[in-house]
């Protein structure tokens, strides 16, 4: 069997050999496209990172509203579809599949994109663009760039230049400039389903909470363990929020997280004020999430849909760099590790493990607290 690496390199070292004869047929596609025809656009974003995809819904919204006849596609996993799968302004979800590129090649070129707009940095969206037979491509870059880029990016029609340490959902934005728009939106979306709304109202009456009641939510693991803040801390905090605020706590997780929250919800003692949910999917969680009076996590996927939601919420930030991806509004507070420099970053290569551990476990329970004081303070004045 081949492995990964070695095919990513072929698939690459293919593209860029084969890339005249796709500019050619590119080139006899085009002209055989009618003009004055709405829009065929192709939106490729980080495909495994929620929180990158949430950051990515302004550019659904401000195509449709500037090309409203337009036609926008997404080309996701089927992990990450469900928090986009409602999304209004999407007329087709594109599957990635690893085992089948070729089909993703064939469907690409079936629906005769005019633009694809490429939001990672690294080179596998511009080589699906040019397979894919995509005239128009945008591509977002960086500096400075790894061997695979410096030979990759060139297959794009236009660049925009990233900056580190500024703000990447506003960056995405920007490629927009190359189909005239200006001055978009930068207000993140995401959107729920009516059976997934009705599951979460059955869910909180079957937990006893009723109008009125303070719920804060706790998400306890990340996608990266890297940025986990410890089970006892979190213990430490929900027993301090339960207590100060007569509030419940909702542990939310999935099935992997199950020991690790019975393990808490057992110390902590009172099943009716420290609650779980470990069975909604993907598309079910922001329902959840939409109930909750305030949202607690370490800087992972669920916080940027508590963000898009307008859902209060507290960031431990740990290593991540402040100013690239996090929320920063009235309703956002960031949790930093004290006289510490980020060293997690988006497209830059992150610092050592121990570094980035270190600056999660520099945060204490009472810097958390003292921001959900904060936060509490802030809405009982609202």
């Amino acid at each position: 069997m081949i492995p990964n690496r070695t095919k990513r390199i072929l698939f690459m070292l293919g593209v860029i050999l084969a890339a005249p004869f796709f500019f050619l047929f590119t080139f006899l596609r085009k002209r055989k496209r009618e003009k004055n025809k709405p829009l065929r656009i192709l939106i490729i974003p980080q495909l495994t990172r929620i929180g990158d995809v949430v950051c990515a819904t302004p550019l659904f919204r401000e195509i449709k509203k500037a090309y409203p006849e337009s036609f926008l596609a997404v080309l996701t996993t089927a992990k990450i579809e469900g928090i986009i799968r409602s999304n209004p302004h999407i007329d087709e979800f594109i599957i990635y599949r690893s085992s089948d590129l070729s089909g993703l090649f064939r469907r690409i070129r079936e629906l005769y994109f005019d633009w694809s707009f490429i939001l990672p940095v690294s080179p596998f969206g511009i080589l699906v663009s040019v397979a894919g037979l995509i005239p128009n491509r945008v591509k977002l870059v960086r500096r400075p760039r790894p061997p695979s880029e410096i030979c990759t990016d060139w297959l794009s029609h236009f660049r925009f230049r990233y900056h580190h340490h500024t703000s990447v959902p506003r960056a995405y934005l920007q490629l927009l400039r190359y189909i005239r728009i200006y001055d978009p939106d930068e207000k993140k979306e995401v959107y729920t389903l009516p059976h997934a709304e009705e599951k979460a109202r059955r869910l909180f009456r079957d937990w006893g909470v009723g109008r009125g009641d303070t719920v804060v939510g706790i998400s306890i693991v990340s996608g990266n363990t890297v940025k986990e803040w410890g089970d006892e801390k979190w213990k430490e905090l929900a027993r301090r929020i339960a207590k100060t605020y007569n509030a419940k706590i909702l542990f939310l997780g999935t099935r992997r997280d199950e020991g690790r929250i019975d393990a808490l919800r057992n110390s902590l003692g009172d099943d009716s004020v420290f609650l779980k949910e470990i069975d909604s999917s993907l598309e079910e969680l922001p329902s959840l999430i939409k109930k909750l009076s305030l949202y607690i996590a370490v800087d992972t996927g669920p916080i940027y849909i508590a963000h898009a939601l307008g859902i209060p919420l507290v960031d431990i930030i740990g290593p991540v760099d402040s100013k690239e991806q996090p929320p920063e509004d009235e309703k956002s507070i960031q949790v930093l590790p004290l006289a510490m420099e980020p060293s997690s970053f988006v497209f830059k290569k992150s610092g050592s493990v121990e570094k980035r551990k270190a600056a999660v476990d520099a945060i204490s329970v009472e810097q958390v607290m003292d921001a959900v004081d904060e936060m509490m303070k802030k809405l009982e004045k609202s």
